[in-house]
């Protein structure tokens, strides 16, 4: 790819400051990295294993960070180089090369790699890592050295043999990442056999978008990953030029639309594993050839979406490794996105009024500089943005009895959710929120099982099967999981009523003589000193409502009221 006219300084905002992250992270990957070349591990990027001894085996999504690096080697970066920010050329590829031959060192005779626990065999370990070091040979052409193409070929193509047998039920990111790591192996190696079974993987992952337009995640919705899934097919689209699956992804660009924020970011309550990623390079390629994600293109070319679009990927060691080299594929292919009109904010795109979709369970509403985000399947997520601004946040309640916490979070797209008057509400029950870590007889069975290739496809059948039971990720999970009903339960609804966005909040226990129950409202008013103070639930029930005015503007006046029937503030 030619890419002599392009350079860092050419980038302009979010793709300039997302590059310039990874740029200035640059020593902190080459920090991870086992460095000595006599050491069993030398290039390994996974500190936990080869440096503090904590991890038994190394996780293989480590290794892309050395994809990153060998990207930052290249001439686009170079003003970086000169300013000393970034270290050498052949200091960069030392490492790219040395995470390769790392990377070849970790795979299994039959291809593939592990990543969650030892013995796992993980789909994703394998795809991704092929993906990442793929599109850094695919950047880097000639700079990549005979040897080490030859290498990362032979590190392909057993990946490829191997993936090629298996898919991904339970996540549709998953398999369509695998059509692009399967069409980069076959660019890598040129055996039209992996092109071939490429195609199946895309045409299984087109299969199972929903007819609302998004692709099911572990049973249920994900906004997140629909960005994730949208960049690996068109990475796919890429690679082998094969457009089958525009289509699909303009359909997936259309539901997405609607819920992502003016400020360019999304609400990660918006799905069941709580991703708040938003795709650079997918939308940028698919900007390509299609007209609606332009409108994107524009606000990342105008501005940077700051803090909040660096943390869902690069915010720490994990990340950092995983995910740099997008940040920098986005950067070095920016300038063949296609942008909308530069005076046309992302807002001119929203379809005016309410979006609702009922299987996701999410809804959004805009009007001018007004935007209401409102998540059912998480019990009643709501923010409301004036311009690109955020001006009110509120993800429900916690509720205190005694020494128990309820709360109403947590994904589950069957809750009762309707449309009211001009808005819709959503009854909840309050829970006591489990989280997922496993025992130690959990890893001990995982790790005897998993000591043979049939007893870790067993056991990840198994896995799947409760991930899709449980509806979460469970592993790399802060997810909650709803654990027993507590007998408390929540009706909220939000209407839009001329310049007003009113929240009404019924709160009802279990009735009989029970204690009070103190309620925490999890509000926020970024910038402003107002919030719900503490409640006290002293009877069957408590209405709280919450007015915000937007008749002045920006000046958006808010109120909360108790109904003085029901209960009281403390």
């Amino acid at each position: 790819m030619n890419l002599d006219s392009a350079s860092l300084d050419q980038l302009t905002g979010d793709y300039r400051e997302q590059a310039e992250f990874v740029v200035n992270s640059a020593w902190r990957l080459l920090s991870l990295q086992d460095d000595n070349v006599l050491s069993p591990s030398y290039g390994c990027f996974h500190y936990a294993y080869w440096r503090d001894k904590t991890s038994e085996f190394p996780d293989a999504r480590f290794q892309e960070a050395g994809a990153a690096l060998g990207l930052l080697s290249l001439p686009f970066f170079d003003s970086a180089r000169q300013a000393r920010r970034l270290a050498p050329s052949s200091e960069l590829y030392r490492a790219f090369s040395a995470g390769l031959g790392n990377l070849a060192h970790q795979q299994y005779p039959e291809g593939c790699f592990d990543e969650w626990y030892k013995g796992e065999r993980g789909f994703a370990a394998t795809e991704f890592t092929i993906i990442a070091y793929g599109l850094a040979a695919r950047m880097m052409g000639s700079a990549v050295s005979p040897a080490d193409r030859s290498l990362l070929g032979t590190v392909a193509e057993k990946a490829g043999r191997w993936l090629a047998d298996r898919n991904d039920p339970v996540k549709s990111n998953h398999e369509a990442a695998a059509a692009a790591a399967l069409a980069l192996v076959w660019e890598l190696t040129g055996d039209a056999s992996f092109r071939t079974a490429a195609r199946r993987k895309l045409d299984d992952t087109l299969a199972r978008q929903h007819e609302e337009g998004w692709f099911p995640e572990i049973g249920g919705m994900d906004l997140g990953y629909c960005s994730v899934l949208l960049d690996y097919v068109m990475i796919y689209t890429l690679v082998t030029g094969d457009q089958a699956a525009l289509p699909s992804m303009e359909r997936l660009f259309q539901f997405m639309l609607p819920l992502i924020h003016p400020d360019g970011t999304i609400s990660p309550e918006m799905g069941l594993c709580l991703n708040p990623y938003v795709s650079r390079l997918g939308i940028g390629l698919l900007s390509q050839s299609r007209q609606e994600p332009r409108s994107l293109v524009t606000a990342m070319q105008s501005s940077a979406v700051g803090t909040e679009g660096l943390r869902p990927t690069l915010s720490d060691d994990l990340r950092l490794t995983r995910w740099s080299y997008l940040p920098l594929m986005s950067g070095m292919l920016a300038s063949s996105f296609r942008a909308a009109d530069q005076g046309a904010p992302l807002s001119s795109a929203f379809p005016q009024g309410w979006t609702s979709h009922r299987s996701a369970a999410v809804c959004a509403f805009h009007d001018a500089d007004r935007h209401v985000y409102f998540s059912p399947a998480s019990g009643g997520a709501i923010r409301v943005f004036s311009g690109n601004r955020l001006a009110y946040e509120d993800l429900g309640f916690r509720l205190q009895a005694g020494d128990q916490q309820f709360g109403a979070a947590g994904y589950d797209p069957k809750r009762r959710f309707s449309q009211t008057g001009n808005g819709f509400s959503v009854s909840c029950t309050f829970s006591a929120a489990t989280f997922f870590f496993p025992s130690f007889l959990s890893r001990l069975v995982l790790r005897l099982g998993c000591s043979t290739a049939l007893g870790a496809r067993v056991l990840r059948s198994i896995i799947d099967h409760v991930r899709l039971k449980r509806r979460t990720a469970s592993n790399q999970s802060a997810a909650p999981v709803a654990g027993k009903k507590s007998g408390y339960n929540l009706k909220r609804s939000v209407e839009i009523s001329g310049s007003r966005v009113c929240i009404t909040d019924r709160i009802t226990g279990p009735g009989g003589d029970r204690p009070a129950v103190g309620i925490a409202a999890m509000v926020r008013l970024p910038g402003r000193s107002e919030t719900v103070p503490p409640l006290t639930l002293a009877s069957q029930s408590l209405t709280v409502l919450k007015i915000l005015d937007f008749a002045a503007g920006d000046a958006m006046t808010f109120s909360c009221q108790v109904k003085p029937e029901v209960g009281g503030l403390d």
